[in-house]
């Protein structure tokens, strides 16, 4: 019998797929292709894929058969097919965004892609058909300069907008994924704290509570969710960096892991990744120091499985990996890479 298993195991280890890694390259036009090792952490180029602008962020399809690209310098949304046993990505079409997308996120039924630009200070919400974006976007919302990011809730009903700098706000929106809609919710939007600038968010597992990344205010926000009214409120502020580094530097990214247990977020000028434990009852925060990074982490993610954790750093022109413990939370650095000039996305997917 143990034999009969082993030999099942070992089955399903030959035929599972590739664990990727996707770094928009800005500084080169082109989306980098890396695989991970799950067993070393190891990193290995596998390839790239060349844009006609600077790529910024990307999102992948819910079936794993797309990849979405903002391409910001050229305005446009790239689709790329996606090779599911070797993550290689291929015949690109290009679609008109008619803005500058700092962020571009897919919903959760495979239809449509919402983006939100920093520059002009819209979001928008573009069609996608057979797994392509098409163009232009069927709603252009503004909702002030300095929108830096876009997600929906867990149930694809709302859809939330953090702004940085003098706005200093959260948009809060409907959505409505059969008519293809985004109008403003009531409340408009929730204020972030004091000089705070939310910046990236992301929905902890259990769907109840939101946290937020403050850009200048270099703390975590926690949120609880109305998810019937689809509304935010703000319940505690902690900070990603030591007390002397809170007039320095500015926050850049978040993530929840998968267990929601812990809660990460990068520090662009002290170069770090800040550590957290959840609550499980609360959602509480508890601080548990920052972690070194390449320069000017921007961009990081969690490989799926959370056993690592992939930091892009932007300023080094570098990716460095990361072993996590996912008891403590805490990251051990393994090795770290030269990519190309200005990583300023980064993405892991895991394929069957």
């Amino acid at each position: 019998m143990k034999t009969l298993l082993t030999l099942l195991c070992l089955a399903t280890s030959a035929f599972a797929g590739p664990t990727i890694v996707y770094v928009s390259e800005s500084g080169e036009k082109r989306i980098a292709i890396w695989s991970l090792d799950e067993s070393s952490g190891e990193l290995t180029r596998k390839g790239e894929a060349p844009l006609p602008g600077a790529p910024g962020s990307l999102s992948i399809s819910p079936d794993r058969k797309h990849l979405y690209a903002s391409v910001r310098s050229a305005k446009q949304f790239a689709t790329l097919d996606v090779d599911p046993k070797s993550g290689a990505l291929s015949n690109p079409t290009f679609a008109d965004a008619g803005f500058n997308a700092a962020y571009v996120f897919a919903d959760k039924t495979g239809r449509w892609l919402l983006a939100a630009s920093y520059s002009e200070g819209v979001v928008g919400l573009s069609a996608i058909k057979e797994g392509r974006v098409e163009g232009p976007p069927v709603v252009t919302l503004e909702t002030g300069k300095k929108a830096h990011c876009i997600q929906v809730d867990p149930a694809n009903k709302f859809a939330f907008v953090p702004h940085v700098g003098e706005l200093n706000k959260v948009e809060q929106l409907r959505f409505d994924a059969e008519a293809g809609t985004l109008t403003r919710n009531t409340p408009p939007h929730l204020p972030g704290g004091e000089g705070e600038g939310p910046r990236h968010m992301q929905f902890h597992p259990n769907g109840k509570w939101a946290y937020f990344v403050n850009e200048q205010g270099k703390s975590v926000t926690l949120c609880d969710y109305d998810a019937a009214n689809g509304t935010l409120k703000a319940r505690q502020s902690v900070p990603t960096v030591p007390e002397d580094w809170r007039d320095k530097g500015s926050c850049a990214d978040i993530h929840v892991s998968a267990d929601g247990r812990f809660v990460y977020a990068s520090n662009r000028g002290h170069d770090s990744l800040a550590v957290f434990s959840v609550n499980a009852q609360t959602g509480e925060l508890t601080a548990h120091g920052q972690t070194p990074t390449e320069k000017t982490p921007r961009s990081f993610c969690l490989v799926p499985g959370d056993q690592f954790v992939v930091s892009a750093g932007e300023g080094s022109h570098k990716l460095i990996v990361f072993r996590r413990n996912a008891e403590t939370g805490a990251l051990t650095p393994l090795k770290t890479y030269d990519c190309g000039k200005g990583p300023a996305w980064v993405m892991s997917v895991k394929f069957d």
